[in-house]
C-alpha cells in the first residue's frame, strides 16, 4: 500500500525549530513520498517563549511554503499545529484561536518532557466536550511515561489519541524513548504514526522505524498506523 498519511510533520520553513530552507521542505517531503506517504500534515509549534507562533502566523508560513512548492511533485499538504499543552495554548484552543486537524475534529498536543500537569484528564475532557479528540504527540518520549505507561493508557480511556514518532524505535532520541516506543506498541496504545521530520535526513530513521515495526508485527500494523489510524483520528475517532 501506498496511501500513507502522515500527521505531523515539520516542512513548513522558517517558523520553528523545523526546516530551515525551502530546500529542505522539499528534501522532507519528497523523502517521504518515496516512503509511500500521499499527504503529510504540517504541525508547526505553537509554544509561547520558545515559538511564539500564533494562527495567522502558522497559516502564512504554510501558505508561503505552498506556494514556494506549487510546481514540486510531492505529496498532498494539509496543515494543523502542534500545540504546546500550557495555560495560554490551551485556552486558544478552546477559543476556536488553535489549529486543529483537517476538519476541525481532532486536535494535537505536546506535553512536558518530565511530568504531566495533575488537571491532564479533566483538560483533555474539555477538549472532547468541544468535539476533538485530544492527540497525544509522541508519549514515548515523556519521562512519566518511561516510569508508569499505565498513565497513558489511563488518557487513552478517557478519550485521548495517541500518535507514535516512528523514527524513535531507530533511536532517533536515545534508548529509553526506544524501550518506551516498543514497550507501547508492544500494549497496542498507539492510535497512529507519524515521521515528525524536521530535516530531509530524518526520513532514513522514519524509514528504518517502519521497517522495525513490520519486521516485529507485519506490514498490517504499518499500514494500521499510517493508514487506517490516521484517517480515524482525523475522523474524530479512535480506531481499534
Amino acid at each position: 500500500m501506498a496511501d500513507f498519511w502522515d500527521l505531523h510533520c515539520h516542512y513548513v520553513w522558517g517558523v520553528d525549530d523545523g526546516a530551515r530552507t525551502i530546500e529542505d521542505s522539499v528534501g522532507i517531503l519528497r523523502g517521504l513520498a518515496a516512503l509511500g506517504f500521499s499527504r503529510v500534515i504540517a504541525t508547526p509549534h505553537m509554544r509561547p517563549g520558545l515559538f511564539n507562533n500564533s494562527r495567522e502566523g502558522i497559516e502564512e508560513a504554510f501558505a508561503r511554503t505552498r506556494e514556494m512548492l506549487a510546481d514540486t511533485d510531492i505529496p498532498e499538504l494539509a496543515l494543523s499545529s502542534e500545540h504546546y499543552f500550557d495555560d495560554v495554548v490551551f485556552q486558544r484552543v478552546l477559543a476556536g484561536d488553535g489549529l486543529p486537524y483537517p476538519g476541525g475534529k481532532a486536535v494535537l498536543f505536546e506535553f512536558y518532557e518530565v511530568d504531566f500537569p495533575y488537571t491532564v484528564d479533566h483538560r483533555l475532557a474539555d477538549v472532547r466536550r468541544h468535539g476533538m479528540v485530544p492527540i497525544i504527540a509522541h508519549p514515548e518520549r515523556y519521562q512519566a511515561i518511561w516510569r508508569s505507561p499505565e498513565i497513558l493508557q489511563r488518557l487513552i480511556e478517557g478519550g485521548a489519541g495517541a500518535l507514535l514518532d516512528v523514527a524513535a524505535l531507530a533511536g532517533k532520541y536515545g534508548k529509553k524513548p526506544q524501550r518506551s516506543a516498543e514497550e507501547l506498541l508492544e500494549r497496542g496504545l498507539y492510535h497512529a504514526a507519524c515521521s515528525d521530520a524536521h530535516r530531509p535526513e530524518d526520513v532514513a530513521q522514519v524509514k528504518i522505524g517502519m521497517q522495525r515495526v513490520e519486521a516485529r508485527y507485519g506490514i498490517e500494523e504499518v499500514e494500521f498506523l499510517f493508514y487506517e489510524g490516521p484517517r480515524a483520528l482525523l475522523e474524530g475517532r479512535l480506531p481499534s
